[in-house]
């Protein structure tokens, strides 16, 4: 009996898999066709695209083919064209509820994107997509979420297995044309390769690594194969120009569970230059750079632990960095090094980005910290501290530049705009040269009250002004305010270039903190350098100059009124003339100049109450300057600067 049961469950059953694959073989390519017919329909009422396809249809059990596919824009240059495609969907994605394949075969396919005009092949066209949109709070409380499910699917995308042949890139624009072809990627469950050519210059760079789909993970190295290494279009996209020896990208770990993700992996950089008019003046080279990542995200936050480290050379940085949403918006950002010789701390400094101190050798041990925070519904709660600790350090050489040359009589380059203009001798051979204790204290105290009220007793850094100066651009959205010291100012004007450079900033930083820290040059010295440099008008520097020019006299006899003058003109030295009216007295704005420079200098006890109140906020120029007021419809009116 139970035998028969038996041969009765197999047979039906075999009849019932028989049934099911007919019906699959029947079926299968209507359901492809429907579903063919739905994307081109979606296309084209979302992007306004036109899918067409000469033949398509399917061999063995799942791989699915098609010939001559087009995607042509309502306006525009073809999109995209495949000769051929197979794929064949992966089960296990179709089971996790997320499309995917498991094989993918394409030969000679065409990605063309062009714009021209203002108008792109690859934009769409335009419509109201706002119900599309998810709300900003909801994407902003899942980011976890979010991250996972676009990694996810690139994962399931991307198959384990494929061979892909002929694929070609073009760009085309009213500023950049780039041509990229790769002959040949493979990728099989053992590892990955390929080829990327550059038509346009003939360099080609190979791609080797190993990618597992299941795992998630995988880990890629790209290398040119000539010794130019420079990488294509990223000039004409960011005018930039990047090259390296070895670049290689990895994932080890994609963990998500309780809405929490993390991803564990590392990005390491052999032989970089990288050459960007923003970040400096001269190509920045790296011998060798490594960041082994850990990085996760929550509910309302993204961040990179502090368990990650970057490799600088000789150089060991441990960064946290995180952005919070919720219930606030709050920016935080801290870094600390390991604590190396000093010697090779500055041999671990990036060339083309620290020239000026080239060459400093030292003795005893650095270690560099920071830590920013920012509430973005309270800057003015903003937090920086930011240092650079030493041990037993003493200097043994001064570099390229010798940064204690201020010490003695030098010669001063004046350059505007790169160009430059003409030297000037700091010393007692040059007749207009001041020394600090013959300026007027009424220029001197204006100066130091303006410009760096706590000048004497920083340590070349304001960092309370500092933090003002980033509540203050942060709540107007634009740079309004900064936050250099006279030691800055000068580091910059004496070593450095005007070039507002990522690499001039920071050289600028850390040269202040090499004279100041250990007492290179004294305070008096800085000052009188200063201000025997800086511009007080059209090619007027120095204060024995400007005392000259607009009130013919000596630096030693300025009133308080002229001080306060002179003071006003350093934020924009050229504009002299826009501070008066026709008559040649002062602009009424400049009373509130006078009115908070005198106040402060008052609190400070730099002048007593009846200086303070027989102050008149008016000067009468004497000197040449008297010749180059204009006509009261070519002045421009300056706004009142903030003071530290």
């Amino acid at each position: 009996m139970k035998v028969d049961l038996l041969r009765k469950i197999i047979k039906w059953t075999g009849v019932s898999l028989l049934l099911l694959s007919v019906a699959y073989f029947s079926l299968r390519v209507l359901v492809l066709d429907t579903v063919l017919s739905k994307v081109k329909i979606k296309l084209e009422e979302r992007y306004g695209w036109r899918l067409s396809i000469d033949h398509c249809g399917m061999s063995g059990i799942s791989t699915i083919w098609f010939s001559g596919i087009r995607i042509v824009p309502a306006a525009g240059d073809t999109l995209l064209q495949i000769d051929t495609l197979a794929v064949r969907p992966s089960f296990f994605s179709f089971i996790m509820g997320r499309p995917g394949f498991g094989y993918l075969e394409m030969d000679r396919a065409t990605l063309r994107l062009s714009s021209k005009d203002g108008t792109a092949n690859y934009c769409g066209k335009k419509q109201n997509q706002s119900a599309e949109i998810p709300n900003a709070a909801s994407v902003e409380s899942s980011y976890a979420k979010l991250l996972n499910n676009l990694l996810s699917q690139a994962f399931s995308l991307a198959p384990q297995r494929s061979h892909l042949s002929e694929l070609h890139l073009e760009v085309r624009s009213d500023t950049l044309r780039a041509d990229l072809l790769i002959p040949e990627f493979i990728s099989t469950s053992q590892d990955l390769h390929a080829t990327l050519v550059d038509l346009s210059s003939g360099r080609s760079w190979q791609m080797k690594g190993d990618f597992q789909q299941g795992k998630r993970t995988f880990d890629v190295s790209i290398y040119p194969l000539q010794r130019d290494r420079i990488l294509p279009v990223i000039g004409s996209l960011f005018g930039a120009s990047l090259g390296f020896d070895t670049l290689r990208l990895a994932l080890n770990l994609f963990n998500y569970s309780s809405d929490e993700l993390e991803l564990q992996g590392v990005f390491s950089v052999k032989g970089l230059s990288l050459h960007h008019p923003k970040i400096a003046a001269d190509t920045v080279k790296l011998p060798f750079s490594k960041f082994d990542y850990h990085f996760s995200a929550g509910s309302g936050y993204l961040q990179i632990d502090s368990t990650s480290s970057a490799v600088m050379d000789r150089m060991v940085v441990h960064p946290f960095l995180r952005i919070d949403r919720q219930p606030q918006s709050v920016y935080t950002l801290r870094l600390h090094t390991d604590t190396l010789p000093a010697n090779d701390f500055f041999a671990s400094l990036p060339q083309g980005m620290f020239d000026e101190i080239r060459g400093i050798r030292a003795d005893g041990k650095l270690c560099f910290q920071m830590n920013f925070r920012l509430p973005t519904s309270s800057p003015d709660n903003v937090v920086f501290d930011c240092r650079l600790q030493k041990e037993k350090f003493r200097l043994r050489s001064l570099g390229a530049s010798n940064i204690a040359k201020m010490n003695g009589e030098f010669v001063y380059d004046v350059f505007e705009n790169e160009r430059y203009i003409r030297s000037i001798t700091i010393g007692p051979t040059n007749p207009d040269f001041t020394a600090v204790e013959n300026v007027s204290a009424n220029f001197k105290n204006a100066v130091l009250t303006s410009e760096d009220g706590s000048f004497f007793y920083h340590n070349g850094f304001n960092e309370d002004a500092f933090r003002k100066s980033i509540a203050a651009n942060y709540k107007a959205g634009k740079f309004v305010r900064g936050g250099s010291t006279i030691t800055m100012q000068l580091v910059k004007n004496v070593f450095l270039t005007r070039r507002k450079t990522i690499a001039r900033k920071a050289e600028e930083a850390l040269m202040v903190w090499l004279i100041e820290s250990n007492r290179l040059v004294s305070k008096d010295r800085m000052l009188e350098v200063y201000f025997n440099i800086i511009e007080l008008g059209p090619n007027v520097y120095g204060i024995g100059e400007a005392s000259r020019f607009y009130f013919n006299k000596s630096p030693q006899s300025l009133e308080l009124s002229e001080g306060i003058f002179l003071a006003s003109l350093l934020p924009h030295p050229k504009w002299f003339r826009s501070s008066f009216d026709t008559t040649g007295s002062l602009k009424p704005y400049m009373a509130d100049y006078y009115r908070v420079v005198s106040n402060f200098m008052l609190r400070k006890n730099l002048i007593d109450q009846i200086q303070h109140d027989a102050l008149v906020p008016n000067v009468v120029l004497t000197g040449p300057a008297k010749d180059y007021l204009l006509p009261k419809d070519t002045l421009i009116e300056l706004p009142v600067d903030q003071l530290e």
